[in-house]
């Protein structure tokens, strides 16, 4: 599992609090596939998802909700 900058997890951070679609977001959420780093609890709670989930499965989860392609 990698570590990915603090600049692109608070990017994908403010993607999740703006709701953000489309290409952009999906290659945002792109580059923390793989990330290690554990979401902030609140975000957790945003997505429906664990506690304890990494930025990479929230970025998996969030590349299938908008229908990303691979």
């Amino acid at each position: 599992m990698a570590t990915v900058p603090a600049t692109v997890r608070n990017a994908f951070l403010e993607l999740l609090n703006d709701d953000a679609v489309g290409e952009a977001a999906c290659q945002l959420a792109a580059q923390l596939i793989g990330c290690a780093d554990v979401l902030p609890f609140e975000y957790c709670e945003m997505l429906d998802v664990p506690a304890g989930t990494t930025f990479g499965q929230a970025a998996q989860h969030v590349r299938t909700s908008l229908g990303c392609s691979q």
